[in-house]
């Protein structure tokens, strides 16, 4: 069992994401809209503005998705997939995939497992 932690930096991808992830069989994501903080503080970025944003501001945003993957595999094939839906992750600042082995796990359908290969 994997701890996927996937930032997505840029938002125009969004829902590409999200399919290729259920394509893939990782479920029970949570998505959480965030700012990038070095280039938001570097601009002094305001946290309070109006109700348009610029092309400026819209650059900030990211989406940060946390999920569990049964296996590395899950993830491979998730990208594999955008690439082949020609979203050139390799090449552009789009996302960020951290992929972390879990000890153990709770939650009302698994119950308490724990998991060896860590």
């Amino acid at each position: 069992m994997y701890f996927l932690f996937l930032k997505l930096v840029n938002t125009d991808y969004k829902e590409d994401v999200i399919l290729a992830m259920q394509s893939v069989g990782i479920a029970r994501a949570t998505a959480i809209d965030g700012h990038d903080l070095d280039t938001s503080l570097a601009d002094e970025f305001s946290f309070f503005s109006g109700f348009f944003k610029s092309e400026e501001e819209r650059m900030r945003e990211q989406i940060v998705i946390t999920a569990l993957c049964e296996d590395k595999n899950q993830v491979r094939r998730m990208l594999d997939m955008l690439r082949e839906a020609d979203i050139d992750i390799d090449k552009e600042a789009i996302l960020r995939v951290i992929l972390m082995p879990v000890a153990s796990v709770f939650d009302k359908d698994m119950g308490w497992q724990n998991f060896d290969e860590v």
